[in-house]
């Protein structure tokens, strides 16, 4: 099930602590916080944004389907959870997948994308919302360019914790497959991380406005410098 896809893990520096930028999708170090909009924002050259510690990079998706199988992408859009006590700050893919009921058909959404996190990411998660009839399976792969891999068999979520590491690469697939005398379909895709001593997310909140002030602050100061000399 699925169609095998393929990415070349490059290996990444961790990038410097969160600047803020009036430009969604400016570098990884000027990223502006990540905000609901369409996968093609997502997917323009050189975009990035943050969600509290973590920012996301390189974003591409990949929809195929057969038989009667039909995938429709919609938006990308932050959302932070909490797993066993720790706060993960990640990016929901929503889209429309389904197979249809003719046998054998497919729908799967490929996701591919570079993540970094301040100071460094200590585990994956993730998740996927779906249902299935009859014979339909509905599965999901994920492999990090740490070696690390996560799977589900059925809709649900699933996470991995690993050794602290800067950045990394993630190539993830998730399959609707009809079988025989069935049909399967999902909506929601996403992916999340978590940080060595990562603020709660209010708190994260309340630093990046602070930054944002002191970044008005410093182009004020610069403004009337220029005004007065």
């Amino acid at each position: 099930m699925g169609n095998p896809r393929y990415l070349a893990f490059a290996s990444l520096a961790a990038g410097p602590i969160l600047g803020i930028s009036p430009i969604l999708g400016a570098s990884s170090a000027l990223a502006a916080a990540c905000a609901t909009a369409s996968v093609t924002v997502y997917e323009a050259a050189g975009f990035s944004c943050n969600v509290g510690p973590v920012t996301f990079s390189d974003i591409t998706v990949v929809p195929t389907a057969s038989g009667s199988g039909v995938v429709t992408l919609s938006d990308f859009s932050p959302f932070t959870t909490v797993v066993d006590g720790v706060t993960e700050f990640g990016l929901e893919l929503f889209y429309s997948s389904d197979t249809g009921t003719t046998p054998g058909s497919t729908a799967d959404v490929g996701w591919s994308y570079n993540v970094s996190g301040v100071p460094n990411l200590t585990d994956a998660f993730a998740t996927f919302a779906g249902t299935v009839t009859g014979t339909g399976v509905d599965t999901l792969s994920e492999v990090l360019s740490n070696g690390a891999s996560l799977s589900l068999s059925a809709p649900g979520s699933t996470s991995a914790t690993f050794s602290p590491i800067g950045a990394l690469s993630v190539i993830k697939d998730q399959s609707d497959f009809a079988g025989g005398a069935g049909s399967a379909e999902s909506s929601i895709l996403g992916n999340a991380f978590s940080v060595v001593g990562a603020p709660e997310p209010s708190t994260w909140a309340m630093m990046a406005l602070g930054f944002a002030g002191l970044g008005f602050m410093g182009w004020r100061s610069r403004k009337t410098a220029a005004l007065t000399a």
